[in-house]
């Protein structure tokens, strides 16, 4: 064998552990990653080492049903028991989990509130305030909901929701019926038209903002998270006074929050 085992008195807090499990996770990385299955060159190169190499992993990992080999290109791909794995782990993600360290360090990173909301029975839901102590006093909590074409959290799941699920919401605020949270006032009339328009705009920003307009004293800006499938799991927002928070797609605040939401899907394994 021609990995080094660092074994014994190894853990977590000294940073020791066995390279030969490193080297291993290089070959499975490799795989992660792939489209068609690879040959054995192109898993030897992706994780770094001669194909000699990389082949006996292969062979243990085929043994064990870490790897399989497809019989017609006799290329390596994952196996069953990567897969069970897989969707064994995704079966304990919740967006609410995994994003709940990263509300906090994106709140100290912005100096504003952030907060996560989640599709619920009535529509866009927090679920999750991280709050700063300054004078803003925000008006929600944990469970209120949103309208979605005047608010920057439902404008996001108004984009990236299938349209059955949110029609039934977006027939009414057309109407001009408030939505749960929203006062009449507040309830933008616009048309079908305009709608599809602003919603193009988010998928095409990646972001949704506000600017008073559920709140005339509140600002908003909001990005999507999503999951191992490509579904929208939930939307960070973060939210300040008029006049002080900036809002502009391509300012700093919008740089931080794009980030954080794309390390949240990654941790939900979106692709």
């Amino acid at each position: 064998m021609d990995e080094k085992v660092v074994e014994d008195g190894a853990d977590e807090e000294s940073g020791r552990g066995v390279q030969s499990v490193d080297t291993a996770l290089r070959v499975l990385s490799a795989l992660v990653e792939m489209g068609q299955p690879l040959m054995l060159k192109t898993v030897a190169e992706r994780a770094e080492m001669p194909p000699p190499k990389a082949h006996r992993y292969l062979v243990s990992f085929c043994r064990g049903g870490l790897a399989e080999r497809d019989p017609a290109s006799g290329g390596y791909r994952l196996g069953p028991l990567a897969v069970r794995l897989g969707l064994a782990a995704l079966r304990h993600l919740h967006v609410v989990n995994v994003g709940a360290q990263t509300l906090g360090e994106l709140r100290d990173e912005v100096g504003y509130t952030v907060g996560l909301a989640v599709w619920g029975a009535a529509g866009p839901t927090f679920v999750r305030f991280e709050e700063t102590n300054d004078a803003l006093i925000i008006s929600g909590r944990p469970g209120s909901v949103m309208p979605i074409l005047s608010s920057s959290t439902g404008r996001v799941f108004g984009a990236y929701m299938p349209r059955s699920i949110t029609d039934p919401f977006l027939r009414k605020e057309l109407a001009g019926k408030p939505h749960p949270g929203a006062s009449p006032s507040s309830t933008p009339r616009i048309t079908k038209e305009q709608m599809e328009a602003l919603f193009q705009y988010v998928r095409e920003h990646g972001l949704a903002q506000v600017r008073g307009d559920l709140n005339p004293g509140l600002h908003g800006l909001s990005a999507p998270v999503f999951d191992h499938a490509g579904a929208i799991a939930g939307v960070i927002t973060v939210m300040g006074p008029a006049g002080v928070i900036d809002v502009e797609l391509d300012g700093p605040i919008a740089k931080a929050l794009r980030t954080r939401a794309r390390q949240v899907s990654q941790r939900m394994g979106a692709p």
